[in-house]
């Protein structure tokens, strides 16, 4: 097993640091019932095949944009976490439409599910704000 993961010359990522991200990527889709087409889409379109072993095995390279969309979701999940005491009202927020902006009445999942790392930065920002952070 290599020690050092590359993913550009002034930034590296060992296994350890993939494992982990790996792992809160399962835990994230088991929270907030992603199906597998919702998680492979929130990658980034990340392959099928790439996916299902990363989730089973928590092994596999993560390039830089898979990192930060992961970092993306686990914000997104702690501020819900943050601003709702009731942990199925968190998680339920992602389903209920939303009249404010950026979603003008659509639900967080089905906005987040446009598939681009501005629109996971976007909710993360709203969530933030929403929280007075």
């Amino acid at each position: 097993m290599q020690a050092i993961v590359k993913l550009n010359r002034a930034q590296q990522v060992s296994p350890i640091s993939e494992a982990v991200a790996w792992k809160s990527l399962q835990k994230l889709v088991e929270r907030f019932q992603l199906s597998e087409t919702e998680a492979t889409c929130l990658m980034g379109g990340m392959p099928r095949s790439t996916y299902h072993k990363g989730i089973s095995t928590y092994q596999g390279r993560l390039n830089r944009d898979q990192l930060e969309r992961i970092s993306y979701l686990l914000g997104i999940y702690k501020a819900l976490r943050i601003l709702f005491t009731d942990s199925a009202q968190a998680l339920s927020w992602i389903d209920r439409p939303n009249d404010l902006p950026p979603f003008h009445r659509m639900t967080p999942r089905a906005y987040l599910l446009e598939g681009s790392l501005v629109r996971l930065a976007e909710v993360r920002r709203f969530l933030d704000f929403w929280r007075g952070y």
